[in-house]
């Protein structure tokens, strides 16, 4: 085809055509220059196609992620929302005129605090690295790269939380209560402590503790699992707009 060109060009050329020649080899620079454009058009149309592939790859990854985050989420609220309602409970117990109590006041469930650990490998993979560059959604991209940090901010009052239990409340509770005499395998071996529940239920330290785990939980913890809550269905719902049936 080359040949066939230049052939084509000494024939002008030879006859004196020169203005021809001239109109010619315009075109035909013409024609080059139009031949890689689309040359050039093509590569990145299938660049573009690789990458939009990547992409949904790794938008499929973070749903699977979010939805599983979701389901977790969901879970965990509700057992602080089970933990808020005992301890409402447990607070009518509590105070310096109770009457006598017995084992009675184990029934309730405020020795435990919950922990929320999500999926995170995916997000992690991608704000870390190159691989974020490829997600085109500039929202999708500020939700995911600000997610960390508010599940990070619901992570230190869930930190208060657990502290007033095992640190505050657990240890109060050690102080008035027989171990011993709660674990039947071992009674035989020592004669137990007997247990004060009357004077650790007007402790004022335990109705303190109380009164501060309800506070967190309610003012605190409860609030910043919501935003997390609803952060993380922002996010499910721009990845179902971006993902491709």
């Amino acid at each position: 085809m080359i040949k066939f060109y230049r052939k084509i060009r000494q024939n002008l050329l030879s006859e004196g055509k020169t203005g021809k020649y001239l109109k010619y080899a315009i075109g035909e620079i013409v024609l080059v220059v139009i031949g890689i454009l689309i040359a050039l058009s093509i590569n990145n149309w299938n660049e573009n196609r690789k990458g939009r592939n990547k992409e949904q790859i790794v938008l499929e990854n973070l749903k699977e992620d979010f939805l599983a985050n979701q389901s977790i989420i969901d879970r965990s609220l509700a057992v602080h929302k089970y933990h808020l309602d005992e301890l409402y409970s447990y607070l009518k117990h509590l105070g310096p005129s109770v009457p006598a109590l017995t084992d009675s006041i184990y029934k309730f469930d405020v020795s435990d605090y919950g922990k929320l650990n999500l999926i995170d490998g995916t997000l992690k993979a991608v704000i870390n690295t190159d691989i974020f560059g490829i997600i085109q959604n500039e929202l999708l991209k500020k939700k995911l790269s600000t997610y960390p940090s508010t599940f990070a901010a619901y992570k230190e009052f869930e930190d208060v939380n657990r502290d007033i239990v095992i640190n505050k409340h657990r240890a109060l509770g050690e102080q008035y209560t027989s171990i011993l005499r709660l674990d039947k395998s071992l009674l035989g071996i020592s004669e137990p402590h007997k247990s004060d529940f009357l004077g650790w239920a007007r402790d004022p330290q335990h109705q303190n503790n109380t009164v501060n785990r309800i506070n967190i939980i309610r003012n605190k913890l409860i609030p910043a699992l919501i935003e997390v809550q609803t952060k993380n269905y922002e996010i499910l719902k721009l990845l179902d707009e971006e993902i491709r049936d």
